[in-house]
């Protein structure tokens, strides 16, 4: 089913007390028929903090978490999930970071990483999401890393509308349908998935994407949870300013 254009925003519902919540909430209500109030409280916050700092690590969550969500993510222990959450502020214009999400190659994110980003449409057409309807597509992504590390991995990303009080917008998610490892098996992504939201305002677009990671790679031992942190907001930041380059023309 193609998931449609929501013609209203309902009254807020209460807030959950922490912006670690506010983002677990926003990728379990992802799939319900409205997820425009809990979207709508994270555009708020975003509107108030967006300039605060790049990027948040999220509280730990527990196994409820991926209890609720449908569809259900790749088996992992919650308690090895690494959140982070990344807010930053994008040139381009709702519609022009609309326009790219349909190509078929998405590797423009971050030409430096992304090895291989092919894109098939599953549900939904590029006009049809341009004019408002949701869109659910299939990934396959091959991502290089330092040291000539390769991670291949298949990734599942739908999109849909919601009209919030800044405006009509988006929000996505997206989830590894399988673990992807290195050819030699040391470093890989057992599981993840990520919710984003593009907040329409005067200097162009907030773009929130809260991610939960299990990595595994050959120097875990080496660094701590603050390195792989950073590392993760920074190499957000890469694949949103890569798409954002791309969507406005821009040279990067």
């Amino acid at each position: 089913m193609v998931l449609v254009l929501l013609a209203c925003a309902p009254p807020p519902t209460e807030s959950p007390a922490t912006f670690s919540e506010l983002s677990a909430q926003l990728m379990r209500d992802f799939e319900t028929e409205d997820p425009t109030p809990i979207a709508q409280q994270v555009a708020d916050w975003l509107a108030l903090h967006v300039d605060e700092q790049d990027g948040y690590a999220l509280d730990p969550v527990d196994a409820s978490f991926l209890a609720d969500m449908q569809p259900q993510p790749a088996a992992t222990d919650p308690a090895a999930l690494l959140g982070i959450g990344v807010t930053h502020r994008v040139l381009g214009s709702l519609d022009q970071h609309v326009a790219v999400v349909p190509e078929a190659d998405q590797s423009f994110a971050d030409p430096a990483t992304y090895d291989v980003w092919d894109r098939t449409l599953l549900e939904g057409t590029a006009g049809g999401y341009v004019a408002g309807e949701g869109l659910r597509t299939d990934n396959w992504i091959e991502k290089g890393g330092p040291f000539g590390v390769v991670i291949p991995y298949p990734m599942k990303k739908d999109y849909r509308w919601v009209t919030l009080t800044q405006g009509e917008t988006c929000i996505f998610r997206s989830w590894e349908t399988d673990s992807g490892f290195s050819e030699n098996g040391k470093n890989g992504l057992v599981a993840g998935f990520t919710v984003e939201i593009w907040v329409p305002d005067d200097a162009g677009l907030i773009w929130y994407n809260a991610s939960w990671a299990e990595l595994v790679t050959e120097v875990d031992d080496l660094v701590d949870d603050d390195y792989i942190v950073k590392s993760i907001i920074d190499g957000t930041i890469d694949y949103m300013d890569g798409t954002d380059a791309h969507a406005t023309g821009q040279a990067r």
